[in-house]
This record gives C-alpha cells, sequence and structure tokens, in this order.
C-alpha cells in the first residue's frame, strides 16, 4: 500500500491490527481447549485494543497534521498471506514468536516514518507510537510467559 497523507498510515495500522485479530480468532476455534487455543485468543483481544489505541493516536492528532500530504517512499505489508500455515503447524513459542515478529515489522515502519516525517510534530508522533509497540510487544512477551505457567 502506498502512502499519500499521515490520515493512510492510521488506517493501513488499523486495518493490519483488526485483520490479524480476525485471523487469531478464526484460528482459535480449531484450538478450543489447549494453551495454543487461549494464546490465539489473547492475542486476537490484544490486537483488537491495539487497533482502539491506534484509533485514539489518530483522534488526538490534529486534523490538519493528518491531512498532510506525505510520501515517506515507503511500502507498507499488504496483508497477512501465509499466516494461517504458518500458525496451522506451531506450539505456544511460535505462535508467541510469531507475534513479536509483527510488533517487531511495525516498530521499523514507525521508526522509518518517523525518521521521514516532514514536521517535528509528526516526528514525535510516529516516536511516541514506536515507544508504545514496544510497550506492547514487552506486555505480550510477559503475559503470554503467564500462560505457559498455568
Amino acid at each position: 500500500m502506498r502512502i499519500h497523507k499521515i490520515k493512510d498510515i492510521f488506517d493501513w495500522t488499523r486495518t493490519f491490527h483488526d485483520k490479524l485479530a480476525d485471523e487469531y480468532t478464526r484460528l482459535a476455534q480449531g484450538h478450543d481447549r489447549d494453551r495454543v487455543g487461549m494464546l490465539l485468543n489473547y492475542l486476537a483481544e490484544h490486537e483488537r485494543a491495539l487497533s482502539e489505541a491506534v484509533k485514539h493516536y489518530e483522534e488526538d492528532a490534529i486534523h490538519s497534521e493528518l491531512e498532510i500530504a506525505y510520501d515517506p517512499d515507503l511500502e507498507l505489508p499488504v496483508d497477512l498471506e501465509g499466516l494461517s500455515r504458518e500458525l496451522d503447524k506451531v506450539d505456544t513459542a511460535g505462535v508467541l514468536n510469531l507475534a513479536l515478529q509483527f510488533h517487531d515489522m511495525l516498530v521499523r515502519v514507525y521508526q522509518a516514518l518517523a525518521e521521514k516525517a516532514p514536521n517535528p510534530e509528526i516526528k514525535g508522533l510516529f516516536e511516541d507510537i514506536v515507544r508504545h509497540e514496544i510497550r506492547e510487544k514487552l506486555r505480550t512477551a510477559r503475559d503470554a510467559g503467564r500462560l505457559e505457567d498455568i
């Protein structure tokens, strides 16, 4: 997906989190009582919460900032193709590893966007989101570790 305005980045991120949540939910249906299913359900709820967080970042931004034309020459990943094939064959450690990879990918995207930001306000906004994604990655790892203790 190509970016044309700052708001396009928020739209893409919300859609990414929503699709990921839907995919985790779908995959969890085949794992009703095991730890993989519990982790997938947790990750689905986590992704929905992240989508809401992105919505709040967008609501808090100044409307004029969202409309700024912005072409950072960065292609955003389009979809989650292959996720179900990956997750059909893994245990909780594999599911967690994949979830952490998604967080790392988003951190890299937002770091690149911050580096190419058109002004200091937008740079600060993207840097805030990077910090948020890093905190959420750590939280995901911590909470998944607790699941293993059950």
